[in-house]
């Protein structure tokens, strides 16, 4: 990134850091602050003090990784698969005050930080993993939060819902679906049936598992879906967001 890049970067993230209520200096010094605003409310928040989390506020609060102001103003129903501590759902509530939003997180070690957010800002909160379908998991634990991961056990000591179950419980019809579950997306994009009654996706994709950049952009497209932005973040992992046709 040249220095006129890195400049404007830095003046959109204190700009919408000063619309949340604090003051951003730079990302090397960055901590999360105590409260944000949402709406006409300041909102104190929970996090774990982890480098992730912290990585994650600037992603999803100053830089808009998901994409949210791409999205209509006309949203009312939000699934967010793989919530963590509720930051992304903090981000929904802002964007769209009305909505109904459904957060599924497995790490029961995070509901300290979610409830409290879950209390503020509202938004309900599911201690489950989701899948293809019904099964039992149990997690790979990461010293860094937002890098655990569920995987299926038989016998495992935490329930996973069928996606087609989280759409079911929210009404049938999602406005818009996050997915950022540490590889579990893949099983997700599985359930064709399912996804037909979603207009909007937005997702953090992992690659490690030795899926492709293009099988991604294949499945989605099998969806019905057109991809509005696809961009890799990392060796493994990356960015996408699309619409329903």
């Amino acid at each position: 990134m040249n220095i006129l890049a890195r400049t404007q970067l830095l003046c959109r993230r204190k700009y919408r850091a000063r619309r949340l209520g604090f003051r951003f200096r730079r990302a090397a010094e960055f901590e999360a602050p105590s409260c944000i605003r949402v709406g006409n409310s300041l909102v104190p928040l929970s996090l774990p003090d982890d480098t992730g989390t912290r990585t994650a506020f600037v992603d999803i609060l100053l830089d808009d990784c998901y994409s949210l102001a791409a999205i209509p103003d006309d949203v009312k129903t939000v699934i967010d698969i793989g919530s963590h501590a509720g930051l992304f759902a903090v981000a929904a509530r802002r964007r769209w005050p009305n909505a109904v939003i459904h957060c599924y997180e497995p790490n029961q070690c995070l509901r300290v930080h979610w409830s409290r957010q879950a209390d503020q800002v509202g938004f309900d909160v599911y201690e489950e993993a989701v899948g293809e379908s019904a099964a039992k998991v149990g997690l790979v634990t990461n010293d860094d939060s937002v890098q655990v991961r569920a995987i299926e056990i038989p016998g495992g000591p935490i329930h996973q819902s069928a996606f087609s179950e989280a759409v079911k419980r929210i009404g049938g019809d999602v406005d818009v679906v996050k997915l950022d579950c540490e590889g579990g997306e893949w099983s997700i994009l599985k359930d064709a049936q399912a996804w037909q009654n979603i207009r909007f996706l937005t997702m953090e994709f992992h690659l490690w598992a030795g899926y492709t950049a293009k099988e991604l952009e294949f499945r989605i497209s099998e969806l019905g879906f057109q991809i509005t932005r696809l961009q890799k973040t990392g060796p493994d992992f990356g960015l996408l967001s699309a619409r329903r046709i």
